[in-house]
């Protein structure tokens, strides 16, 4: 597979490194706007580098997109149109029509599409998905020091999508209702946001972000029918609690309604409460994204977070910023 990396920035930078680690794997350029930049990173990985991205189209067999995302649309519809696997850095689009342009037009050429939701691909993550059944209850809390790339979108763009997608992902269920807050600190759009997504069948997930935090931290709890999952995405660790299938608290009520424990708090929890680390195989997120990408390229398996599934992230996003922003209005009204 011959393939390309358009916007060699911090994370394209990554990708052309990883592309190249991949065997049956060619990366033959890079583009970026900046010429030093495409001329450091095509050094970097022995490839050619380009400006034009219409010099790339007929070179390659498949491109990774990591453009800023206002440029996703025209950096991607070339490939797209000319019938490449693109692989399109999250959010997939600065807008949802610009979104439903990119979808449309993979499925008039039948091209592969993958939008890169990274986390989809964190070995906790994945190990979590495996054993999570019907979450009730979903809490993820993602905070991230201020950096200057991606403030030219707002925080739920650029970091809580990630956590929207996995919740989507979850509970693959109709979402209902969002209620939302949010602020800026130093970047002109939100830097700051908290959102409760409501779902049709009665799960709900709270999402909170912030990218003006002094350290990093990324955190999900899930809880499902007599079962809670604990992630540290940072730390890569996390721990299953089950509960006795046979357990019912009517059996343990006091005259007042209150569960009693004769035994002791500790040794009732010990007797109804299973508690077993998650394992998992230690792996690259990024080198698994792209594994799974070449994998759907080359035509063995469907997209792992097809168009459309990025296409819904990008709409629950946007309810998000709708929500929080109609609330600014209102205060700024009162």
């Amino acid at each position: 597979m011959r393939v390309a990396v358009i916007g060699v920035g911090h994370l394209g930078s990554a990708h052309a490194r990883i592309w190249n680690e991949i065997p049956g794997v060619e990366l033959v350029a890079v583009v970026d706007s900046s010429p030093a930049r495409a001329l450091e990173i095509a050094e970097l990985n022995g490839c050619a580098h380009y400006q034009q991205i219409d010099e790339v189209v007929d070179l390659v067999d498949a491109v990774s997109i990591v453009t800023p995302t206002p440029f996703h649309l025209a950096t991607s519809l070339p490939f797209i149109e000319a019938g490449k696997a693109v692989l399109v850095e999250k959010p997939l689009a600065a807008t949802l029509e610009e979104a439903d342009q990119i979808c449309q037009a993979a499925l008039r050429s039948g091209s592969v599409l993958q939008v890169g939701h990274i986390e989809r691909f964190n070995p906790v993550i994945r190990a979590a998905l495996e054993i999570v059944e019907q979450p009730l209850f979903i809490e993820c809390d993602r905070i991230h020091p201020f950096a200057i790339r991606s403030t030219e979108i707002s925080v739920v763009h650029d970091l809580m999508i990630h956590d929207i997608d996995i919740a989507l992902h979850l509970v693959d269920d109709d979402l209902t209702e969002v209620d939302a807050h949010g602020c800026s600190v130093l970047s002109p759009t939100e830097d700051l946001a908290h959102a409760r997504l409501s779902f049709a069948k009665g799960a709900t997930a709270f999402v909170k972000t912030s990218r003006v935090a002094l350290n990093r931290s990324r955190k999900i709890r899930i809880f499902g029918h007599r079962q809670y999952v604990s992630l540290d995405l940072v730390n890569r660790q996390g721990f299953h609690v089950t509960l006795d299938s046979d357990y019912d608290s009517a059996d343990f009520l006091d005259s007042l309604g209150r569960v009693e424990a004769p035994e002791g708090v500790d040794q009732f929890l010990q007797r109804h409460l299973q508690q077993s680390p998650l394992t998992f195989v230690e792996e690259q997120p990024l080198r698994a994204e792209l594994d799974a990408f070449l994998e759907a390229a080359q035509g063995h398996c469907e997209p792992a977070v097809t168009g459309a599934q990025g296409r819904r992230a990008m709409e629950a996003a946007t309810q998000v910023i709708e929500s929080l922003r109609g609330r600014g209005e209102s205060l700024e009204k009162a």
